[in-house]
């Protein structure tokens, strides 16, 4: 129960926070014409690239520590 309703909490101030950062910005990549888009799918993409980052890193040192375990004595 508590689950879902902080899940519902989230969820309404993601919105919230979306529909405020609707404007385009310009961005300029390292090469090539500048792009414009949403600041919301900036902020997405930032996020999801820093999850994605994050989890390879801890799944790599998961594996690591696995594989010490089993070489061990």
């Amino acid at each position: 129960m508590s689950k879902s309703f902080i899940s519902l909490i989230l969820s309404i101030l993601l919105l919230i926070f979306a529909s405020q950062n609707m404007h385009t910005v310009q961005i300029r990549l390292i090469v090539g014409s500048p792009v414009e888009l949403p600041m919301i799918l900036i902020l997405s993409g930032a996020f999801i690239c820093g999850f994605v980052l994050a989890t390879v890193n801890h799944l790599a040192r998961k594996v690591m520590r696995n594989r010490r375990r089993n070489d061990g004595p």
